[in-house]
């Protein structure tokens, strides 16, 4: 399996959303390709927005957390995530829960986070690039 790309939460809410029909269809897509990964804490922040804003049953939030999972592989946090997203965010001034997303994608050797809502185009000192898979 060849690992591409590391998705932020928002590509997920996009793919289970109803809002905007063309970035559900480019987050299914990304979801299917077989060359993504997330972290656990993508899933954690997926069942949050999910449970707040579009209020879902939490036996449907877990039926869609099962097929998350057989879409793409969810990553483990880990304290070395911890210590590289202060790192992260001290420089860049991301939010810590971004900058560990950031770390994540650096641990596993994701070259290219997909996020909506962070800076697209930049490129972190690790190599990481940010790039917001819905601006094309």
């Amino acid at each position: 399996m060849s690992v591409e790309y590391f998705l932020d939460t928002n590509v997920l809410l996009y793919r289970y959303s109803d809002q905007d029909i063309d970035k559900r269809r480019i987050a299914a897509n990304l979801l299917e390709s077989g060359r993504a990964i997330a972290s656990a804490q993508v899933l954690n922040e997926f069942c949050n927005v999910t449970r707040r804003k579009f209020p879902t049953s939490y036996t449907k939030i877990e039926s869609t957390l099962t097929e998350i999972q057989g879409l793409l592989p969810i990553m483990p946090l880990d304290v070395i995530d911890t210590m590289s997203a202060v790192r992260i965010s001290s420089r860049y001034q991301y939010s810590f829960y971004d900058s560990l997303i950031l770390a994540s994608a650096e641990r596993h050797g994701c070259r290219v986070v997909l996020s909506e809502d962070m800076q697209s185009g930049q490129t972190l000192d690790s190599g990481v690039r940010i790039w917001n898979p819905f601006s094309i």
